[in-house]
């Protein structure tokens, strides 16, 4: 019989099995050629040649082959490469050591509120993405969100998903039933809205350990979807706030003219209802970092990915009114971006400008590698928050958000020549030049 082992020989070593299902096994490996622990899937390449199953295997089979190398964000697993020997067809994809949300969707095993809705807010993230890219996924739930080992989600098995610009005929008889619209039962053509009521009801579990329902037959769940029918969140839970409480209700809304039409809406909602429950330490929190980030001119011209990125690198820091945050001469090898409130730039005591939310200090320190002294004084004009990003973890971070840097850098050096240009020229102007 051939094992996993004899499938890869010396490339990979097999060191456990991860599980099993009806399209095969999922393995541990360690890849011997990139030095890293991978997620190995074998597929029995006879179990797409199976008469009554076939088809619909082959088919999931090719979703997840051909998305090898194309899903790249932080909030869904990767699948680095597919492939195929005599008897199985296999995905390399990457390794998360940490289980699914499934094993939180126990009333004994809830997650904080807050941490629900970072989990929530970045898969609403990576579906907008994949969304973007043509893709529904079709079957969100708890068990197909995993978790690293620090406790970041990522979105798994897009074998399930319906690709909006392909012409090849599509698998439509899937997903999980507590998880489908009442759409689905009356055979409507797929939309986001699918997704979006899907990760309604994921949130609704996470926050209660219930679903939504209570019906426990097929029959019974499928006429309280179309009858519009679920349990209202605060009879689950009473400690949920009204806006919250909101957010979940509107993305399981039984008509999907009222549920929220894009990812974005979704997103905001979750953002909105955060600070509300954390005050005033809302930048502790991912979602509110990443809802900051969007808003601001300097990363205007970075993509989510990017800005999933920075988050990972970067510090926020807070400063009282009047408190420096370094002063000419010393030395730094930190860029800042000011998040919020105002900051005075002085130089020999003379001030030369002020520099609100979205302006950019300390770029010189990553733009000159050879020189790390600070040309200006920079201090607190009122309450102020910065995102610090080391020059060094910048310079080793990916080509994409080195170049979206360079870009905006680019940018801050032209409005400060032009704002240079436009001092000069008025000055010249008081002295009658």
């Amino acid at each position: 019989m051939t094992t996993a082992q004899d499938v890869f020989g010396s490339r990979f070593e097999i060191r456990a099995q991860l599980g099993s299902g009806g399209m095969g096994e999922v393995h541990l490996a360690y890849d011997a050629f990139l030095q890293r622990e991978v997620a190995i899937k074998l597929a029995k390449l006879e179990l797409l040649k199976d008469p009554e199953v076939g088809d619909r295997m082959r088919k999931m089979w090719l979703n997840e082959t051909r998305l090898a190398g194309k899903l790249q964000h932080p909030h869904i697993v990767e699948v680095f490469e597919a492939g195929t020997t005599e008897e199985f067809g296999y995905l390399v994809m990457e390794y998360v050591s940490g289980g699914t949300l499934k094993q939180y969707s126990r009333p004994d095993r809830l997650l904080p509120t807050e941490q629900v809705i970072e989990d929530v807010y970045k898969v609403c993230n990576a579906l907008d993405y994949a969304n973007k890219m043509g893709l529904l996924h079709r079957d969100i739930k708890p068990a197909n969100i995993m978790v690293t080992g620090d406790h970041t989600v990522k979105v798994a098995d897009f074998g399930t998903a319906y690709f909006s610009a392909s012409e090849e005929t599509q698998v439509f008889d899937v997903g999980t039933l507590p998880f489908m619209p009442p759409e689905h039962f009356r055979n409507w053509p797929p939309t986001l809205q699918l997704d979006i009521y899907a990760v309604g009801v994921v949130a609704y579990q996470l926050l209660t350990g219930n679903l939504p329902f209570t019906a426990d037959s097929f029959d019974g769940l499928m006429k309280q979807k179309l009858a519009g029918e679920f349990v209202p969140l605060e009879d689950r839970r009473t400690d949920i706030s009204p806006e919250l409480r909101f957010v979940v209700h509107c993305a399981i809304h039984p008509d999907p003219q009222v549920r929220y039409s894009s990812w974005q809406a979704f997103c905001d909602g979750l953002s909105f209802a955060l600070p509300q429950l954390s005050r005033p330490n809302e930048v502790l929190f991912d979602t509110a970092r990443f809802d900051a980030l969007r808003r601001l001119t300097f990363f205007s011209g970075f993509g989510d990915t990017q800005l999933w990125e920075t988050i990972r690198l970067s510090r926020w820091l807070d400063f009282s009114a009047g408190v420096a945050v370094f002063v000419e001469g010393s030395s730094g090898d930190s860029v800042y971006v000011i998040a919020k409130g105002e900051a005075t730039v002085t130089r020999s005591g003379a001030v030369l400008n002020q520099l609100g939310p979205g302006e950019c200090i300390g770029e010189i320190a990553y733009l000159d590698e050879a020189s790390h002294e600070r040309t200006a004084t920079i201090s607190a004009f009122s309450p102020l928050v910065l995102i610090e990003i080391p020059a060094s973890a910048l310079r080793n971070a990916s080509a994409e958000l080195q170049a979206a840097f360079g870009r905006a850098f680019m940018g801050v050096m032209v409005k400060r020549i032009r704002h240079g240009d436009e001092r000069y020229i008025e000055l010249l102007q008081k002295s009658g030049g």
